[in-house]
């Protein structure tokens, strides 16, 4: 029997799940992840029935991660690979085969989503390295947002940034939006014509997206996986006037400024931490399974509270004016680790906004693995 591997790599983990292929079907045999709990790794997959946690002590590594999990794949006759890629610009906007070509164009997209794409295209060379000959695809998140509106993806930039460099918003998490549309289509027994969604990836990477009548109207993310709400070590919206200020008055090398927009800043560089559950025990709210190694003093307490209140306002801001623009609006739906798990942050989230009376809370189970699966299947199954 042959299996599809998918792996899906994030800012600061990495998924996987093997589908056993059938006729028709794909069915998942073994999912699990990789992450990071107080900077050493963790382990957790299901096979079978059997649930499995192993601790290592070693921080994100791709190729460790790719060591330990590939003990565990040596059962499957894996045959075909599908592996999510943040950034696929204009060029890509459907599910492609992985080859040589497909390897130099790619890499253009690299400085564009610098906490992902490199480390997609690392996983592609281990792919290879371990099985030389397996059919490899690439799926995008950008894909999701193919057709926003013009008004929603140009910026007031002169018309020649776009042009000639193509300059415009893109989109994020489309894959994990795609999914949670399609679910609460499903749930709601509407057709994706017909659907009227606001749709919130809350993880590591936050972002949300307006999707209307068949058409994605707008989202968070723009130019990079940076813009839009504040996130875990990512700063979200700043004016573009604070990056000249820094490189003009302090002195401070591009490449350090955007190391600090996208890896030191969020809730790591308001609170110190960039694990949400860290700071939700720290403002006196329940994680369930989750112990802290934090010692809660007075002052991280209220830093904790100050990081909490503007991540929890980015979220309200952005939702508040996609429901503004919405008419007749069937649906929020919460998806990602944080939108799944944590009923704080969704009542938060959602106090005193105000929405339609016949609007509905969805939470979708985390659909992104199925949803590349299924194209992983449909580009390289004949």
């Amino acid at each position: 029997m042959k299996h599809l591997l998918i792996l899906n790599n994030g800012s600061s983990s990495l998924r996987f799940a093997v589908f056993e292929l059938e006729k028709k079907t794909a069915k998942e045999v073994l999912a699990g992840s990789f992450s990071l709990i107080n900077t050493k790794s963790v382990l957790v997959y299901n096979q079978g029935h059997k649930k499995y946690k192993i601790n290592y002590q070693t921080g994100y590594n791709l190729k460790n991660w790719w060591h330990y999990m590939h003990g565990i794949l040596t059962k499957y006759d894996i045959a075909y690979v599908g592996l999510r890629l943040v950034h696929g610009g204009e060029e890509f906007v459907d599910t492609t085969k992985v080859d040589g070509d497909f390897l130099k164009r790619i890499v253009k997209y690299n400085d564009l989503a610098p906490l992902h794409n490199p480390a997609a295209l690392e996983l592609i060379g281990l792919v290879k390295d371990t099985w030389p000959r397996v059919k490899i695809a690439a799926s995008f998140d950008t894909a999701w947002y193919k057709d926003l509106p013009q008004a929603a993806y140009l910026y007031s930039l002169p018309l020649k940034y776009y042009r000639d460099y193509k300059i415009r918003k893109y989109g994020f998490h489309g894959l994990s939006h795609e999914a949670a549309t399609l679910y609460a289509a499903k749930v709601l027994g509407k057709k994706l014509n017909k659907l009227k969604v606001i749709t919130c990836h809350l993880g590591s990477g936050n972002s949300l997206t307006w999707y209307m009548d068949g058409q994605v109207k707008d989202t968070t993310m723009g130019f990079s996986p940076n813009e839009g709400l504040t996130m875990a070590t990512r700063s979200g919206d700043v004016p573009v006037s604070i990056a000249v200020y820094l490189a003009s008055q302090l002195k401070m090398p591009l490449d350090k400024i955007e190391k600090i927009l996208n890896e030191q800043s969020g809730l790591l560089g308001l609170a110190g931490t960039s694990d949400l559950r860290n700071i939700l025990l720290a403002c006196g709210y329940k994680v369930a399974g989750f112990k802290s190694s934090w010692k809660f003093t007075a002052e991280q307490k209220k830093l904790a509270r100050l990081a909490l209140d503007i991540y929890v306002y980015d979220i309200r801001r952005y939702l508040a004016s996609y429901l503004a623009m919405s008419k007749n609006l069937d649906a929020i739906v919460f998806t990602g680790t944080v939108g799944v798990a944590s009923q704080s942050v969704r009542k938060l989230v959602l106090s005193g906004l105000s929405k339609p009376k016949h609007c509905q809370i969805i939470i979708a189970p985390e659909g992104e693995m199925k949803n590349l699966a299924d194209k992983t299947k449909k580009c390289l199954i004949k």
